[in-house]
């Protein structure tokens, strides 16, 4: 069976029992579009078909725009991976760690690199670590959420720095807001608010045409809904037709499936292991390293699964020993609502999959996954 087929059977299932509203499937090989196509409902609740141009939002896949154009920053000696947060940040001068009920000054510096690869003990995720949990509880500090009531990205930022990290930074994966606090200090190096950021270093020279913070009036009409009936999907859910007051480098974007099958193939390497995307400046092969090593399988919520490890917003095969599993091939990343991309690193062939599913994201993620990482053939149609 073709990986389309296959992928077409499992989601048109999944809306015939209730489960999906609708999705948007593509299929790609060794950095081309083969295929494009829709199945359910753009909105369960009106009744509307979906379509191949739907807009999805498509949370934490977010973070590979963000991650791609601080590499973009890094390549132009605006920032550093290893620059002290502090050093951009005064207001994390003073950061702690708890530890045993008490708070200490961490063992070494919070840097840029902890916030790429999500070690620098910052909460606020789905889950929390137990420890600094409280802390996120009193200070209301949650993941971020596609509603009109937020603050701004530099006062959600503040707030973190008032809060302790689960762990000194570089020793456990914590899937929190760390990309936020990223996502700040890209605006103070680049001289520009993060959505015009990403728009100028990741979204134009890739030719996403679909992908941003929020979505033009004209084009609301496009966007995807959840089941409204579905106990896991968020209250006061909007779709923001004008910049959002927190601009989320780690969930708050919007993109269709086309958008992200440009950038999973502008992503893909050649033939002999060799990543160039000429759009975006000398970007290397260090965006499909496993960054993390044993710290694979660490924290509260890790999203990556046994047999990897995770590089900038993406996952990737696991470096270490103790961790490696059979089939663990792919790399790509999803969203809470349960949208995701895929590529397997042998074969080059991958798969996006859009949809507004709250609930079981990795489920549908481990489903794509697995359909990628087991088609081996030269041809995907």
């Amino acid at each position: 069976m073709d990986m389309m087929t296959e992928l077409l059977d499992v989601v048109s299932a999944e809306v015939a029992a209730h489960r999906l509203p609708g999705a948007v499937v593509a299929v790609t090989d060794r950095g081309s579009l083969v295929d494009l196509r829709a199945v359910g409902d753009l909105d369960p609740n009106g009744g509307l078909p979906m379509r191949e141009d739907a807009i999805f939002r498509i949370y934490s896949m977010t973070k590979v725009l963000t991650a791609l154009a601080t590499l973009t920053m890094v390549a132009e000696d605006r920032v550093g991976l290893m620059d002290p947060v502090a050093e951009w940040l005064p207001c994390f001068a003073d950061i702690r760690v708890e530890e045993g009920g008490a708070l200490r000054p961490p063992r070494r510096p919070l840097v840029l690199h902890d916030l790429m690869r999500q070690t620098a003990g910052i909460g606020g995720g789905h889950h929390t670590s137990a420890n600094i949990k409280p802390y996120y509880d009193r200070a209301q500090l949650q993941k971020y959420e596609h509603r009109t009531d937020t603050p701004t990205l530099d006062e959600v930022v503040q707030k973190i720095a008032t809060l302790p990290l689960a762990a000194d930074p570089g020793t456990r994966w914590e899937y929190g807001v760390a990309m936020d606090v990223l996502g700040r200090i890209l605006e103070l190096a680049d001289n520009r608010p993060l959505d015009e950021v990403i728009e100028h270093r990741v979204c134009r020279p890739l030719g996403l045409r679909d992908t941003g913070f929020h979505v033009r009036f004209t084009d609301l009409e496009r966007v995807a809904q959840p089941r409204e009936d579905a106990s896991a999907t968020p209250k006061s859910l909007v779709a923001h037709k004008e910049r959002p007051a927190w601009l989320s480098a780690g969930s708050g974007g919007y993109s269709t499936a086309l958008d992200f099958t440009k950038l999973l193939c502008a992503i893909t390497p050649d033939s002999d292991g060799h990543l160039s995307i000429p759009a975006l400046g000398p970007i290397t092969r260090e965006l499909f390293i496993d960054q993390i090593g044993n710290l694979a399988g660490s924290g509260p919520d890790y999203i990556p699964g046994k047999g990897y490890g995770f590089s900038y917003g993406l996952h990737v095969p696991s470096s270490d020993p103790a961790w490696v599993a059979p089939q663990a091939n792919t790399t790509g990343w999803l969203g809470r609502a349960a949208s995701c991309f895929v590529r397997n690193t042998s074969t080059g062939a991958g798969a996006v999959l859009m949809t507004q599913c709250y609930g079981r994201a990795v489920d549908y993620r481990d489903q794509v996954r697995s359909i990628v990482a087991s088609h081996q053939a030269a041809s995907w149609t």
